[in-house]
């Protein structure tokens, strides 16, 4: 966990974070959540599209949350799949990676 977050961060947020996980669900976004079963039920919400538009014949995984992307599409930095979750995890699921910009 990124350690300047733990001081600001309350015990409970710090044990929720823990158990955040993201998955990728299709070739194109991967959404952080608590399941698999969580992220694939927000995304077709969010999404709007069907369980066969929306995941297809693709094998859904957890990334690691220690591998990294690129920050953006410049390309310039990078940052790990835990940095995405602390920065912008809520308290529900939201897209953290996607690659269809």
């Amino acid at each position: 966990m990124n350690e300047k977050s733990l001081p600001m961060a309350g015990m409970h947020q710090v044990t929720e974070l823990l158990k955040v996980k993201v998955f990728q669900l299709n070739e194109y976004d991967a959404v952080a959540a608590f399941s698999l079963e969580e992220a694939k039920e927000w995304y077709e919400k969010h999404t709007g599209l069907s369980t066969d538009e929306a995941f297809y014949d693709y094998k859904a995984h957890e990334i690691s949350g220690g591998d990294k992307i690129y920050e953006n599409e410049r390309m310039e930095e990078m940052v790990s799949v835990n940095e995405i979750v602390e920065s912008y995890w809520q308290g529900s699921p939201f897209i953290a990676i996607t690659s269809n910009c």
